[in-house]
């Protein structure tokens, strides 16, 4: 009788503690509805590693081969605009309860955070900044779950889609074909990539080579870094614009661009890592005009 009392006792007190903790996740939410004190402190949390987050990458960024470049400060802008958005978020969520009242700023938030998620996934910026990076996307991603929108590096974001899906086509027409937004966002990924490869391998060759530190190198660096940024902000603009017409004027300029530094590349030896990152480079330039419909790189009309 004793052995059974006792175990019905123990049996007792952890029923009783299971009931505890149900009891206490339910006075954090109940199904999908989160108390408004448990937000509010995912809310200040988010602040604090955006806090972290934005000067670890702005010390990044100043150590950086971009300091003092276009992108440098397009990349500081994008870091601000999700410092913004989320002081906005949690001025909005104080004066509201209802999680209808903040979805819009939440997606913002989320949209912002998922164009900063793919800097990040692009530069090395080093771990300290990686690691503020992750700790806060891991935040940003919990307060997704909580108003049920895709989380960070969704591909949801990103795009006109999200932003007036009512009449955002998802094609890009070419001279003879219809190309899917897909197809030309992936494009412009590796695009982007291999710029990356192409300007490291560039300024590590003027680096190495009997142009260091002249007015040629200065002149060579500025015009590679003109690439860059046209590319960058051709990325922006097909983001927001889905239609040729919209963001060609871009890709003009972007070939432009690349015109000048293939005639760099071609007059001097800047060595095989150079010359193989420029020939893979330039392929997925010469596919992008092609979809655009206009003439490939080193074409006289760009000259």
């Amino acid at each position: 009788m004793k052995k059974y009392r006792h175990g019905f006792s123990w049996g007792f007190a952890v029923f009783s503690l299971i009931i505890l903790l149900v009891a206490s996740g339910s006075a954090q939410r109940r199904g999908n509805a989160y108390s408004k004190q448990y937000i509010e402190q995912l809310l200040e949390r988010i602040e604090e590693r955006n806090d972290a987050f934005t000067d670890s990458f702005d010390d990044a960024l100043d150590n950086s081969r971009l300091d003092t470049t276009r992108t440098e400060e397009n990349f500081t802008d994008r870091s601000r605009d999700l410092e913004n958005a989320t002081d906005e978020l949690r001025r909005e969520f104080d004066h509201n309860d209802s999680r209808g009242e903040t979805a819009a700023n939440v997606r913002k938030v989320l949209t912002i955070a998922s164009d900063i998620n793919r800097i990040m996934l692009r530069r090395n910026l080093g771990r300290q900044t990686e690691a503020t990076w992750v700790q806060l996307r891991a935040e940003l991603n919990t307060l997704a779950k909580i108003y049920n929108t895709p989380v960070v590096g969704s591909r949801t974001y990103g795009n006109a889609v999200v932003r007036n899906a009512a009449v955002a086509p998802r094609v890009v027409r070419s001279s003879n074909r219809v190309v899917s937004k897909q197809l030309v966002e992936q494009l412009l990924e590796r695009i982007e990539e291999r710029s990356d490869a192409f300007t490291k391998t560039f300024d590590d060759a003027l680096d190495n080579s009997n142009l260091d530190t002249t007015r040629a190198e200065e002149n060579f660096t500025d015009r590679s870094r003109d690439l860059e940024n046209a590319t960058d902000e051709l990325r922006r603009e097909f983001d927001h614009n889905d239609s040729r017409g919209e963001t060609s004027e871009n890709v003009r300029k972007v070939m432009m661009a690349a015109t000048v530094v293939n005639r760099i590349v071609n007059s001097r030896n800047f060595g095989r890592p150079s010359e193989y990152a420029w020939t893979q480079m330039r392929a997925e330039l010469n596919a992008l005009a092609k979809i655009y419909g206009l003439p490939s790189v080193g074409a006289r009309t760009y000259r």
